[in-house]
């Protein structure tokens, strides 16, 4: 087979989109040796291709000139005539495929958040996205999502079939908890200028994470128990940012709550081991892979009851209604308070993260294109 895939997300670090093909990418060829790939890249400079320099079996292009490297004309134009020249077996997209693709279509769907939160994304992505996901969905032969939570919601609010609509896991990388120990997770704590005992949340600066309701749970507990820990957030800048960071700062001492920014993925792991609790109280998730990250460091999770969070997280967390400072900040006192639930839920959660393997992501989805490219007469 011949597989084109669209990677410039792999290009936009500190998105679950770009952690999501990143590691496809590099498990698809890990197990896979017998198929052509082409790599549908912006800047084929990267640092992350570099880990395909010497895979004979992958091909990465960009677009000629500059005007090309724009979403607007780099899908439609650039890519859909790329394939077309390439003679694809299979194209595999996130969200958005080239209108006059006439070849078989993968697309992966994470999640339909611009229809649900549609306050969380600029104008024009949720316009762009209204028309062009819904399109791409209808024309695809294979939809790709990670979560049943959201393969029923695509099937609802695109009345497709359910045969076409595949929920295959993400992965953690195995690596991730080998990387930290206690002399470097103290010295990336330093980098940072976090000090111990502290909470973490993870995801970028958007409305959708629901940070500040988090903060106002963490005031609260503040002002109830006068606890010493910080509150670190770990993510990078996102619409409406600064006035997400102009309410927190009003609500509580700006001393006590710390924003590190995009914090590179060897760093973050040793910022998970750190934790005493990570809290993720997001608005709306198609899988919510930090609760997974988070899980797998052994650090107990406090998450959202609300979309795929549930799903994601099993029996492994404790649930909160992600609208109510009270209900959050009373989950954290619970956690802190007693060593041995905290315990369990180290347990619990580091149990969870073993059912979730990039490899196992990687082996599905070829199967899926083996299975798509098997159905070309239908």
């Amino acid at each position: 087979m011949k597989i084109g895939i669209d990677t410039h997300a792999a290009e936009n670090e500190g998105s679950g989109n770009c952690t999501y093909i990143q590691n496809l990418l590099k498990s698809l060829v890990q197990i896979d040796d017998r198929n052509e790939y082409v790599f549908y890249a912006i800047h084929r400079q990267h640092p992350f291709y570099q880990t395909f320099k010497s895979c004979k079996q992958v091909r990465i292009k960009e677009p000629p000139v500059k005007v090309l490297k724009n979403p607007l004309f780099r899908i439609p134009l650039w890519i859909g005539f790329e394939t077309f020249k390439d003679s694809l077996d299979i194209l595999h997209v996130q969200y958005i495929a080239p209108p006059f693709h006439k070849g078989k279509l993968v697309t992966t769907i994470h999640d339909l958040g611009f229809l649900h939160v549609p306050e969380t994304f600029s104008s024009q992505e949720v316009l762009r996205s209204k028309i062009l996901v819904r399109l791409t969905a209808q024309r695809s032969d294979k939809i790709i999502t990670g979560s049943q939570f959201s393969k029923q919601d695509i099937i609802r609010k695109y009345r497709l079939p359910p045969s076409m609509i595949h929920v295959i896991r993400l992965g953690i990388s195995s690596l991730q908890n080998s990387q930290a120990d206690g002399s470097k997770t103290q010295k990336t704590l330093e980098k940072y200028g976090i000090r111990k005992p502290y909470l973490l949340s993870v995801g970028r600066l958007n409305p959708r994470k629901n940070l500040i309701t988090l903060v106002k749970a963490y005031s609260i507990l503040k002002k109830k128990k006068a606890i010493t820990h910080m509150l670190v957030i770990a993510g990078k800048n996102d619409f409406y940012t600064k006035k997400i960071i102009g309410s927190i700062n009003k609500i509580t001492a700006p001393r006590d709550v710390l924003f590190t920014g995009l914090v590179p993925s060897h760093d973050l792991w040793n910022l998970y081991k750190g934790a005493d609790i990570f809290i993720y109280p997001s608005l709306f998730e198609g899988v919510g892979l930090p609760v997974l990250e988070a899980m797998n460091m052994g650090v107990p999770v406090i998450t959202s009851n609300s979309s795929s969070l549930r799903e994601t997280s099993g029996d492994a967390a404790i649930l909160i209604d992600p609208l109510d400072p009270q209900d959050i900040s009373l989950a954290i006192e619970k956690l802190l308070s007693d060593q041995d639930l905290r315990q369990l839920y180290t347990e619990k959660g580091m149990s969870r993260a073993r059912n979730f393997s990039w490899l196992s992501t990687a082996n599905q989805t070829l199967s899926l294109y083996k299975q798509c490219l098997s159905s070309r007469s239908n």
